[in-house]
């Protein structure tokens, strides 16, 4: 009888433990394939289905200058070096928060010191132009399809495009011009944020520097969660104006293993804040700290570890921050 009691007994205890291996199996399992808070903030989202997804595309052409271009008062595009760029379209929808006109502005800049000669003026040679097209997202990209929407060129003494830069010998040079974008979105943006040049400016500065020292923290603990809070509305916003909520397209999930990788990291630098300048962008509603010391840099930076071609290396990532304040409210924020 004891010896039918210990078998019984002897099997109970094996059969609980596979149920108990099984289930501590499944959960292992449920676990490993939990997305991440990075992923989750792509995958929440609705697709997105209108008649047509317009995208549209800026880029520019020099020689003998340097540039910024400016969508709506926000820089989409720099280019500081004295070397020409071919095919380096830069997507704009995310400055476009609704259909009608938008506002393009270019600034040229002097080339600054090459070898052993200083151009503090433009040159006669210089030349720029620039292109802005679109492309319906719901069309193949084989059918091409582009159309240009867009085309400007710095003013020249003969008025062509390609002859000689009409205001050589001044230090910097700006225009301003329109163009119509249609889209089926509308995004709020910074539409009804605050006018921050209307702000106390020493409290400005201080509140910008206390969101950058909340920012460092967060990116120092590698707060995956705490951060994807932090850029939730720039990121949803990015992803339906520039993808339509198409977040299973490549470069969305380039963008996705990009942030994820300072994360996964097993190396977080800490650098203090370069010498800085508060620019206010966005007609004024947009606030953002740029370098002083590395040329077209943000102010912030950290370094990480990364994985390239099987080999980790040490890198500094520097990413400008444009925060603003919501109506209502007096916290900076995150939106581009």
């Amino acid at each position: 009888m004891k010896l039918h009691t210990h078998i019984f007994y002897y099997w109970a205890t094996v059969i609980l433990s596979v149920f108990v291996f099984c289930g501590s199996c499944a959960q292992d399992h449920k676990k490993n394939n939990m997305k991440r808070p990075i992923e989750q903030l792509y995958t929440s989202v609705d697709s997105l289905d209108y008649p047509t997804m317009s995208q549209y595309f800026v880029e520019g052409y020099q020689s003998g200058c340097f540039y910024e271009i400016y969508i709506n008062d926000v820089l989409v595009f720099k280019h500081y070096e004295n070397v020409g760029l071919m095919n380096h379209a830069t997507p704009i929808n995310d400055m476009i928060l609704k259909s009608g006109t938008q506002k393009v502005t270019v600034k040229l800049f002097p080339l600054g010191k090459i070898d052993d000669q200083e151009f503090t003026t433009i040159d006669a040679d210089a030349r720029f132009r620039l292109k802005i097209y679109k492309r319906d997202k719901k069309q193949p990209y084989e059918a091409l399809g582009y159309d240009v929407v867009k085309e400007y060129f710095a003013p020249t003494v003969s008025g062509e495009r390609g002859g000689a830069f009409l205001n050589a010998g001044i230090p910097y040079y700006e225009e301003t011009f329109t163009f119509e974008a249609k889209v089926p979105y509308e995004l709020k943006g910074w539409s009804e944020s605050q006018v921050l040049t209307e702000l106390d400016q020493k409290e400005l500065e201080q509140g910008i520097l206390d969101f950058y020292n909340e920012y460092d923290d967060v990116i120092q603990k590698q707060d995956e969660k705490k951060w994807v809070e932090m850029v939730r509305k720039r990121e949803l916003e990015y992803l339906k104006s520039v993808h339509y909520n198409d977040f299973k397209n490549s470069k969305i999930k380039s963008r996705i293993d990009y942030f994820i990788s300072v994360f996964d990291s097993d190396f977080v630098e800490e650098f203090p804040l370069d010498i800085y300048k508060i620019k206010l962008e966005g007609n004024g509603k947009l606030a953002v700290l740029k370098s002083t010391e590395r040329k077209g840099k943000a102010a912030y930076s950290f370094g990480v570890k990364i994985e390239r071609n099987g080999k980790y290396r040490k890198v500094r990532r520097s990413k400008h921050l444009y925060l603003h304040k919501p109506k209502g409210s007096n916290k900076l924020e995150i939106i581009r």
